[in-house]
């Protein structure tokens, strides 16, 4: 037989028979297998004894309903996995045959089925990711066991509730420009203000792009992708500080005095008044965090960052070259003060730090 029990743990006989109409109220008290393996591969099986206390594997999709058919119906017990991973490479036509029989049970309704990808194509995981019965495909040796164990939880936590409660699960297809009448009017403030400093500003910005372009030989400005409100990216403009023409560089010195000049005194940040003129960002917000740094902020509290706009100062402003994101602190302690008199306070008490001064 091709059913084994990892490692051999008996689980005594505590609980009572139980059968599946789905009319019927499921059992409170459960047994679950910390994992249930269907594949061929004895890689993963080892990995999976060595991560978890006990588990059951199988070799073939039919073996694994023959096996779950058992454990739902065993006389002494009621038997459920925590988790169904499924090697990839027995093919779509078997993984769907074994998420039909998981799917018609309530009970295992949420249980995560996450398909183990090594050894696939390129080609071959895309179309499994247009399957939406696939709760996660993920390749077991880039895990540690706390890794997988948190990955469980998290598909585990979001399963129950997508069969529980459906309704809370709906995908935003759309991000509203305005949430509300006060961001509303935060966008007319940064406007008003933004198109203000611009006017009085022109003059000294015409001076330094004309000095920057003679001093750097290359272009005035000088873009950074960044993420903003609801994860939209947006280019971030800064005078360029960069020398482009090689000939004119000293000593492998690659900023130009100019730029020294404008970093020190944090006039190279100026033309993202232009990104608040244009609605990219904020006077007063989180800061606008480059790529690699959003995607780190995976938490439902750190995504609240971006339901409002990045700022150019702020919440959480760069100040000489302090990290504005320690990765053990909360970001969101600030998102329900976007409104007027709160921006209005904090350009009050630091209108200095609407130029910063970064070297970012």
């Amino acid at each position: 037989m091709d059913l084994s029990i990892l490692p051999t743990k008996k689980i005594v006989n505590t609980y009572k028979r139980y059968s599946l109409p789905v009319a019927e109220p499921e059992p409170t008290d459960i047994t679950r297998l910390q994992f249930f393996y269907i594949g061929t591969q004895p890689r993963y099986t080892e990995k999976l004894k060595e991560y978890f206390e006990f588990g059951y594997s199988a070799v073939s999709a039919d073996s694994a309903i023959f096996t779950l058919k058992r454990l739902l119906n065993k006389q002494d017990a009621v038997t459920i996995p925590g988790m169904i991973i499924a090697d990839g490479t027995m093919g779509i036509n078997q993984l769907v045959t074994l998420h039909q029989f998981v799917n018609s049970h309530k009970i295992l309704a949420g249980v995560p089925f996450i398909v183990e990808g090594s050894g696939l194509s390129k080609e071959a995981i895309t179309q499994f990711k247009k399957h939406a019965f696939i709760d996660e495909l993920l390749f077991l040796h880039e895990f540690t066991a706390p890794a997988l164990e948190r990955k469980l939880n998290f598909l585990r936590k979001m399963k129950e509730k997508r069969v529980m409660q459906p309704e809370s699960c709906q995908v935003e297809t759309s991000f509203p420009r305005y949430a509300s009448a006060r961001a509303l009017l935060k966008r007319g403030l940064d406007l008003a203000i933004s198109s203000v400093i611009l006017a009085i500003m022109a003059p000294l910005m015409l001076m330094i792009a004309l000095t920057v372009k003679l001093d750097t030989g290359g272009p005035v400005l000088y873009s950074t992708i960044r993420t903003g409100r609801g994860y939209r990216l947006f280019h971030l403009y800064k005078f360029n500080t960069v020398i482009q023409d090689i000939d004119k560089m000293k000593n492998g010195v690659s900023i130009s005095k100019i730029g020294l000049f404008l970093r020190k005194t944090g006039l190279d940040e100026l033309p993202q008044l232009l990104n608040v003129w244009l609605g990219d960002m904020s006077l007063v917000g989180y800061r606008a965090l480059p790529l690699y740094e959003a995607e780190q902020l995976t938490t439902n509290s750190a995504a609240d960052h971006f339901l409002a706009p990045a700022g150019i100062t702020g919440w959480q402003a760069e100040k000489e070259n302090k990290l504005a994101m320690p990765k053990d602190i909360q970001l969101a302690t600030d998102a329900d003060k976007s409104d007027l008199l709160y921006d209005i306070w904090l350009m009050a008490k630091k209108p200095s730090a609407v130029i910063q001064k970064t070297n970012v």
